[in-house]
């Protein structure tokens, strides 16, 4: 699927849509003038040999904000991994909000991640992906699974972010590793490409210190803004998110995501 944006009088508008296979987009009216776009997977979830793409650019002086319908689902692979490639662009003056609901690895899932994104020199990117290891509310471990996350930024052409994450085996016990997620079951990176980074820093810092239940660092340079955050559950996990992106955007979550 490709989604892509421009500026029209003063508001955005759909510039084109491209749609094929299980993944649909729908375009709800929403007030003000950033274009909203809710990613459906009609497949209900992933599993081994799945592929999706997505493909999602702001125009030039654009606001193009992208979110899911609910969160992926990754069922038991007997074989193979599910890839979910994803692409971003940002122009000139644009900006793009890419906020996608939990990923949720089921027992015997495997996942790769690959995100690339391309933003303009004074273009706006904000990134979340969060994952949850396991249906923490019936108690499920992920003993046996894989999940593999690779992100790479680049600005008016260059590299300025590039991340990593493999986890294969027994996810579970990894996890409890105090250098990995100390017991936690739920994790979640954020990516603040803008200009004022810096300037962000210490009121994101704030809203971590209100959320105790949740582990969480942020850091900021040259124009970057990085957030991790671990947690129990994804219920806790998503309540510091969310309040994380409120400030971020200085607007209300999609509505999708508080349904």
């Amino acid at each position: 699927m490709e989604i892509s944006a421009k500026l029209v009088a003063g508001h955005t508008r759909l510039d084109r849509l491209y749609q094929e296979g299980s993944a649909k987009a729908r375009l709800p009216k929403t007030p003000g003038t950033a274009l909203e776009a809710i990613l459906i997977n009609t497949g209900g979830g992933m599993t081994g040999g799945d592929r999706l793409h997505v493909g999602v650019a702001a125009g030039a002086g654009a606001h193009l904000v992208a979110t899911s319908q609910a969160a992926e689902k990754i069922y038991r692979s007997p074989q193979g991994e599910a890839l979910m490639e994803t692409r971003l662009e940002v122009g000139a003056g644009g900006r793009l909000d890419w906020l996608p609901q939990e990923t949720i690895l089921f027992q015997g899932g495997r996942f790769g991640r690959r995100l690339e994104a391309d933003v303009a020199a004074d273009g706006a990117l904000l990134i979340v992906e969060s994952t949850i290891f396991g249906r923490t509310a019936r108690g499920e471990e992920v003993t046996d699974g894989q999940f593999a996350d690779r992100w790479r930024v680049r600005r008016a052409g260059h590299l300025v972010f590039a991340d990593t994450t493999r986890l294969e085996g027994d996810v579970a016990t990894l996890l409890d590793r105090p250098a990995v997620a100390g017991g936690g079951r739920a994790v979640a990176a954020l990516l603040h490409v803008t200009g004022d980074a810096e300037e962000r820093l210490d009121a994101v810092r704030a809203v971590l210190e209100h959320h105790p239940a949740v582990e969480g660092g942020a850091s900021a340079w040259n124009g970057l803004l990085h957030a991790r955050l671990v947690a129990r559950t994804g219920i806790v996990l998503r309540a510091a998110l969310i309040d994380l992106l409120q400030i971020l955007r200085g607007q209300p979550m999609p509505r999708a995501w508080m349904c």
